[in-house]
C-alpha cells in the first residue's frame, strides 16, 4: 500500500477528512516504531491476542525508520483511513503532539506504547521504564566491573524518549558505581563502513551499553570481527536470538530484556477500557526490564520473556 506525502504543517481540516463517517467502536490503529525489529514483532503478537480475545479489529503498521518524523505521520494519515475509534502510536519525536490534538477533537481516543510523552491529550500509556532500564544497566555494569572503568554508550540515531531515558539512567547508574563514562555516540543503522574504527574505539575501554537491538547487533558484529567479544563487558538491550546465543557464548555479559508481548497486549486492554468509557485505574502502565546474563538465561520465567 502506498504512503501519500505529507506536509508537516497539515491542517485540522485536512486531518478530519481522512476520518469519513463514524468512528468504529470495535476497532484500533496501531503505529510502532521502526519496523523490522524482534521487539515490535512480539507487540504485534500481543495486541493481536489482546484484540482476538476481546473481538476487535486491530491494524498493525510501523515506519522503515525513526530518523525522519514525518514517516510516522504520514503512516498515521494511512492508518486513519479505517476510521477506527481508538490509536495507538509510539511517537518518534513530540512532532507527533499536535495531530494526536486534532483526533482528540474528532473524537479518536489515542494511548502512547514504548515512550510516554506526558501529553494531555493522550489517555493513557504501556510503556517500559526506560530511566530504570538504563540505570539498572549501568549498575550491572558496574557490578561486572568491580566499580571501576572506562565504558561507552551507544544509540541510534533516533528522537525517541525511550532511548533518551535509557541513556539518562545508564549514564547515573554508570558513573554512581565509580565508572567513567568516556565515549558516547551514534550509531548509523548501516555501520559497515565504520565497524573497524568502532572496534579500534572500543578496544581501549573496559565496557559498552548498546540502547537497542539494532546497535547491540552492529557491536556485536564489530566485536567479533576484531575478536575483542567477550573480552571487554558488552551489555545490550531487547533481545533477538543472535543477542541471546551471543550471552549464552559468552560474547555478551548481559541483556536488558523487556516485555514486549505484554506491552502490545495491555496496549489494547487500556484502549478498549477507554473505550468503553470505564472510570479508575492508572493512566501509565510502566512495565519493568529484566537483567539476564548467563547465570539465569536457562530460567523459567527468562525463557517466558524470550519466547512470548
Amino acid at each position: 500500500m502506498p504512503i501519500c506525502a505529507t506536509s508537516p504543517a497539515r491542517s485540522l481540516v485536512a486531518v478530519l477528512a481522512l476520518l469519513p463517517g463514524p468512528l468504529l467502536a470495535d476497532c484500533i490503529n496501531m503505529v510502532s516504531g521502526a519496523g523490522g525489529h524482534t521487539f515490535w514483532r512480539h507487540v504485534q503478537l500481543g495486541a493481536e491476542m489482546a484484540a482476538q480475545q476481546n473481538g476487535l479489529d486491530l491494524h498493525f503498521r510501523g515506519p522503515q525508520s525513526e530518523r525522519d518524523p514525518q514517516q510516522q505521520l504520514q503512516i498515521i494519515d494511512k492508518v486513519l483511513e479505517r476510521p477506527c475509534a481508538a490509536l495507538i502510536v509510539a511517537p518518534s519525536s513530540n512532532e507527533v503532539l499536535p495531530r494526536l490534538a486534532e483526533l482528540k477533537q474528532r473524537g479518536v481516543t489515542t494511548l502512547f506504547i514504548d515512550r510516554d510523552l506526558g501529553s494531555s491529550n493522550v489517555s493513557g500509556a504501556v510503556a517500559t521504564d526506560n530511566y530504570q532500564a538504563g540505570l539498572l544497566a549501568g549498575q550491572q555494569m558496574a557490578r561486572l566491573l568491580k566499580g571501576e572503568g572506562r565504558v561507552a554508550l551507544l544509540r541510534p540515531r533516533s528522537r525517541a524518549q525511550s532511548i533518551a531515558e535509557r541513556a539518562r539512567g545508564f549514564i547515573q547508574g554508570a558513573v554512581a558505581g565509580g565508572l567513567q563514562v568516556v565515549l558516547e555516540r551514534y550509531l548509523p543503522a548501516n555501520e559497515s563502513a565504520e565497524r573497524s574504527s568502532l572496534a579500534r574505539e572500543l578496544d581501549e575501554l573496559d565496557g559498552v551499553f548498546t540502547t537497542n537491538e539494532a546497535t547491540s547487533l552492529i557491536t556485536l558484529g564489530a566485536l567479533r570481527r576484531a575478536k575483542l567479544a567477550g573480552k571487554l563487558v558488552h551489555i545490550g538491550f531487547d533481545a533477538n536470538p543472535q543477542l541471546v546465543d551471543a550471552l549464552r557464548d559468552g560474547h555478551m555479559a548481559g541483556l536488558l530484556i523487556q516485555q514486549p508481548y505484554q506491552m502490545g497486549y495491555q496496549s489494547v486492554v487500556l484502549a478498549q477500557r477507554h473505550l468503553r468509557g470505564e472510570a479508575g485505574g492508572p493512566r501509565t502502565i510502566a512495565l519493568a526490564a529484566v537483567f539476564v546474563e548467563r547465570s539465569n538465561l536457562e530460567e523459567e520465567r527468562i525463557q517466558r520473556l524470550l519466547s512470548p
